[in-house]
């Protein structure tokens, strides 16, 4: 036999299932509303309903039988679904099928021809449809057990005028036509009225087993041991029940509902406590945490949010040489340039001839230019350094075209981790999902820090900022979201429209007054082309026919907009900046907003720097094209001076010297040693002068050299760095931007993820009222409602639910059961998940989180993450519901009495009952037993007393169970059952059974034609 684990998620509870075969005709229509109506209430569970119009018989093949499975919707409205009736049997594992008919016999219809053609058919049938027993088993180890059941109705002291006996099968059950409160409540009888629908649909619930909550019906409670073939079971139902329409689903979903608004106190550090396990912010301590979360999203994957700089200009040191190295390469400059010197001065003198020939004989504008200019030509070492020039030219050209290239689309791809960790930041910031060390979240005490309010990370998305009819600048949107920050700052925009408004007024000069002076204004004078009447006035009468004219239409002028004031321009501007800055204000502490605000700063520092490097690299000049001639000509030039001013100093010390030897010569009396030795030095220094000037001409010709070579080393390593840095700080900026959108969608995803995590439909949370009449009920059922929402214990049950669903990491995990429905909704693999969702990239994208997007505006899929949940926390209620009180409850029904009552009696709180009391003060008195109604007896059986022999059963919530207290040698038996908590219904259920009782005993087939009178027990019976 199979165990009840493997049943107790089937369709039907328990594996035990009704097959219900009502009368035919208006009277089976009549039941199957009823019906309906008490299951939409919660009082009857699912069965199968059959009418024998129903079943179409077959002479070759099994009949078709068609049976309705009655329930609520979704939006809690009755529903009746038509099945096949041995597909619905073959559906799932049975433990036990009941197949009751239903006889209801009234005086206008004794029989019923349909339902006994069909009744035999219908019970060979669903008996061949149950699977074999093993010969070898036994009884307690059979598949599936079938029991057979005939229940008869019929009112009070009502007799049939033939037998129909031969359609009743298995077990008969005849239900007491009485109807009373409680058993110690006088008898209404059953009459042929519209009360006695309700009087056998009471009976029919508690033989088949249908009560909700309840598997087990009165047969299974009855014993067989001395069931004979010709006897019967007389049975009396009463049954406690508050219908709770739902208090605890409409409770949970209340919490549900409550949880996924962001603006609910249900989750609130004011009024609630953090989930277990956490701990929530102080409001001294949100910004602190905040920025913390901050620097932890721009760590994350390698702070790939942040720009990364392209580093300072490394300049090469200048190369290092030895003394005597350097003083050897000096002289070898030298040597090389001392022996250019005629070379080039002789190539100067010829060029400068040649300029002067063409310049006297051809002019600037001649015809010809005489001979070569030779001294523009450099030597080796010249050229070398030159077309090291020239590749620094080169190296600007590619140092633009690098600046101002595309970034390739290499530079601007993400990682997973980085969706992943800022997942995980969000998420354990608020629900304590993630371990957030590294973000500043280090616990306190065990308890994990937590913010308790979402605004507090996560701006409302429905929340921005209206332009409306403010003077906002043109192209300005029309609604700032926080999320558009991450681009742009929009203040910015209204910060400079203020300010030109304000130009505007500064600039605004007063207009003079004008001198009013009569302007004459000249009329308009349409051509004749425009006016066909007044041209042919003018035609002469020997004039040209007249051509057709041609209407033009000019287009209409465009009304002038009215001047405005500069100065209330400038208010409106003003005004609009101001309510701008309010609301921003109002969310510039969130996480959300630092956050799009630091990664835009990183945006703009990137951008900045390569604008500074373009900048840097149009500011670099390279150096002329004739510096190193310019140098050489200096040299030259020096020289040239320098010997020139030499030579004839020394020639003039020359002819000093020969003068004087020449008046020596001529003068005995004169020495001219000291003035010849004088003179000599003279010719001496003026060599060493010349030396000198060399030396210092051929010094500042090789520094100038070697300033123009490092020069060009610094230049071309400056724009090697400056371009390549440009491009890099191009790409970074390029990727900055391609990863902060990412960002953005992404946070605006899991934004509207945790403040829509999943839909409550309205049903859930609606309270239905059933208004039953007093006329439509029987006395034996007695129902009550929740008297109040808004009371103590239903406060208890919501706090007691609340600490259910909010736990900590409860957001996320709502959020995983989200992508699983949607993988579910898009016929994704088992592997499909949250790794999806991370490795939706732009340059290999899954289209996960567009779906994601798409499923968060699907009701029906938000309605499938709630249900579980929902489930779940009215599942855990159930559990401790022994310290949770249920409210008090009102009985339904109008008492005609009451309006005789005192109003201050009618108008208390003594209306409203106890639950528990309601459910247990009419059926369980210390002394429970009273005999069933006599009238169900023929008058010659009273005497046997069949009637007193009554065994009671009370089905009760174990919850109850302590509270019931009986003799013990009262025939009296307790069953209980585990109530539920989130059922529409809570009762006590009642069957008090005789039995069993001779068929000859029953007054239903008594034979007598008359009506006759209620039977008076005879003395010393304990009465009806």
């Amino acid at each position: 036999m199979p165990s009840e684990d493997s049943r107790s998620d089937g369709f039907w509870p328990d594996g035990k299932a009704a097959i219900v075969l009502l009368p035919s005709g208006a009277q089976g229509e009549t039941l199957l509303e009823l019906a309906a109506q008490w299951t939409k209430t919660g009082l009857l569970g699912q069965a199968l309903w059959v009418l024998p119009e129903h079943v179409k018989t077959s002479e070759y093949a099994p009949p078709q039988i068609e049976a309705v499975v009655l329930g609520v919707g979704a939006d809690l409205e009755s529903v009746a679904i038509s099945v096949d009736l041995f597909e619905a049997l073959a559906e799932e594992q049975l433990a036990l099928v009941r197949l009751v008919t239903l006889r209801s016999a009234l005086p206008e219809r004794q029989t019923d021809a349909a339902q006994d053609a069909v009744a035999d058919l219908v019970s060979r049938w669903v008996r061949t449809s149950m699977p074999l027993p093993n010969p070898s088993a036994t009884l307690a180890d059979q598949t599936t057990e079938l029991r057979r059941v005939t229940l008869i109705c019929a009112p009070t002291a009502f007799q049939l005028r033939e037998r129909v006996e031969a359609h009743e099968h298995g077990f008969i059950v005849i239900a007491s036509p009485e109807d009373r409160s409680s058993p110690w409540s006088g008898d209404a009888f059953v009459r042929d009225d519209e009360r006695f629908t309700g009087f056998t649909l009471t009976h029919l619930a508690s033989v088949a087993g249908l009560w909700n909550g309840v598997t087990d019906g009165s047969v299974e409670l009855m014993s067989r041991e001395s069931d004979g073939g010709d006897s019967v079971w007389i049975s009396r139902v009463f049954l406690n029940a508050v219908l709770t329409e739902s208090l605890g689903r409409r409770v949970a979903a209340g919490v549900l509902e409550n949880a996924a608004r962001p603006d609910s106190l249900l989750i609130d550090p004011s009024v609630s406590p953090p989930p277990p396990g956490t701990a929530f912010i102080e409001d001294g301590q949100i910004a602190g945490y905040v920025d913390g979360m901050v620097e932890g999203a721009l760590r994350l994957d390698g702070g790939a949010l942040t720009y990364d700089s392209a580093g300072a200009l490394d300049v090469p040191e200048p190369s290092r040489i030895g003394f005597f190295a350097q003083i050897g390469r000096f002289f070898s400059f030298s040597a090389g340039k001392l022996v250019q010197m005629p070379r080039w001065s002789a190539r100067w003198l010829s060029s400068s001839a040649n300029r002067s020939m063409t310049r006297a004989l051809h002019t600037a504008e001649g015809s010809a230019v005489v001979g070569s200019q030779l001294d523009e030509v450099l030597d080796v070492r010249d050229r070398l350094l030159l077309a090291d020039l020239e590749r620094l030219r080169d190296d600007e050209g590619r140092a633009r075209a690098e600046a101002g290239a595309p970034a390739a689309m290499a530079h601007v791809r993400t990682t997973p981790q980085l969706w992943a960790g800022l997942r995980e930041l969000v998420f354990g910031a608020l629900d304590g999902s993630a371990d957030l060390r590294d973000a500043g979240f280090v616990p306190v005490e065990g308890a994990v820090p937590v913010f308790g309010r979402v605004g507090d990370v996560l701006a409302l998305p429905d929340g921005p900022w209206e332009a409306g009819a403010h003077d906002v600048p043109p192209g300005f949107p029309s609604r700032v979201d926080w999320y558009a920050l991450a681009l742009e700052d929009p203040r910015v925009k209204l910060q400079n429209w203020v300010t030109a408004s304000e130009a505007s007024v500064a600039a605004e000069v007063p207009a003079p007054v004008a001198v009013e002076e009569p302007v004459a204004v000249e009329e308009p004078v349409e051509p004749p082309a425009f006016d066909p009447p007044a041209q042919e006035s003018l035609v002469e009468p020997d004039a040209e026919p007249e051509r057709p004219v041609v209407q033009i239409e000019l287009p209409a002028e465009e009304p002038v907009a009215p001047p405005v004031d500069p100065e209330a321009r400038r208010s409106g501007r003003l005004q609009a900046l101001a309510e701008y800055d309010l609301w921003a204000g109002a969310q510039s502490s969130s996480f959300v907003w630092r956050f799009l605000d630091r990664i835009g700063a990183e945006r703009r520092r990137a951008e900045d720097e390569v604008a500074y490097l373009v900048g840097e690299i149009d500011a670099i000049r390279p150096q002329r094209a004739g510096e190193l001639l310019a140098l050489r000509r200096d040299f030259h030039r020096s020289m040239l001076v320098g010997w020139v001013t030499v030579v004839a100093l020394a020639l003039a010390v020359g002819v000093g010297i020969w003068f004087v030897n020449d008046y020596a010569t001529r003068t005995d009396s004169f020495d001219p040693r000291i003035l010849t030795s004088l003179l000599s030095w003279m010719l001496v220094g003026l060599g060493g002068a010349a030396l000198l000037i060399t030396l210092v001409s051929l010094v500042r010709y090789h520094s100038g050299w070697s300033r123009f070579e490092r020069r060009i080393e610094v230049e071309r390593t400056r724009l090697a760095h400056y371009g390549a840095s440009a491009r890099r700080d191009r790409e970074e900026a390029a990727r900055l931007r391609s990863v902060h959108r990412q960002a953005v969608d992404w946070l605006v995803l899991l934004s509207k993820a945790i403040h829509r995590p999943w839909h409550v439909p309205p049903v859930w949370t609606q309270h239905e009222t059933f208004d039953v009449e007093r006329g439509h009920m029987p006395f034996a059922v007695r129902l009550a409602t929740v008297s109040g929402e808004e009371t103590a214990a239903v406060a208890r049950m919501r706090a007691a639910m609340t600490s259910k669903l909010v736990r900590r990491g409860w957001r996320h995990e709502a959020f995983e059961a989200l992508v699983q429905e949607m993988a579910a909704d898009y016929g994704a693999g088992q592997g499909f998940g949250l790794s999806a969702l991370d490795e939706d990239l732009p340059h290999s994208s899954n289209h996960t989180r567009r779906m994601l997007l798409r499923a968060l505006d699907d009701e029906s899929l938000l309605t499938r993450i709630a249900a579980p949940r929902l489930a779940d926390i009215v599942a855990s209620v159930q559990r401790d519901e022994e310290s949770i009180a249920r409210p008090r409850v009102r009985p339904m029904g109008v008492n005609p009495l009451n309006a005789l009552r005192r109003p201050e009696d009618y108008d208390g709180v003594e209306l409203d009952l106890p639950w528990d009391d309601f459910l247990l003060e009419s059926l369980t008195r210390a002394d429970p037993m009273t005999p069933v109604s006599a009238t169900v007896l023929t008058e010659l059986q009273v005497g046997e007393r069949y009637h007193e022999r009554v065994t009671s059963f009370l089905v009760a919530p174990s919850r109850l169970q302590e509270r019931l207290r009986f003799d013990p040698s009262a025939p009296i038996h307790v069953v209980p059952y585990e109530g539920a908590t989130g059922a529409p219904v809570d009762l006590v259920w009642r069957v008090d059974v005789v039995g069993p009782v001779p068929r000859a005993a029953i007054r239903l087939w008594d034979g007598a034609r008359s009506v006759s009178a209620p039977v008076v027990a005879p003395e010393g019976d304990s009465g009806v």
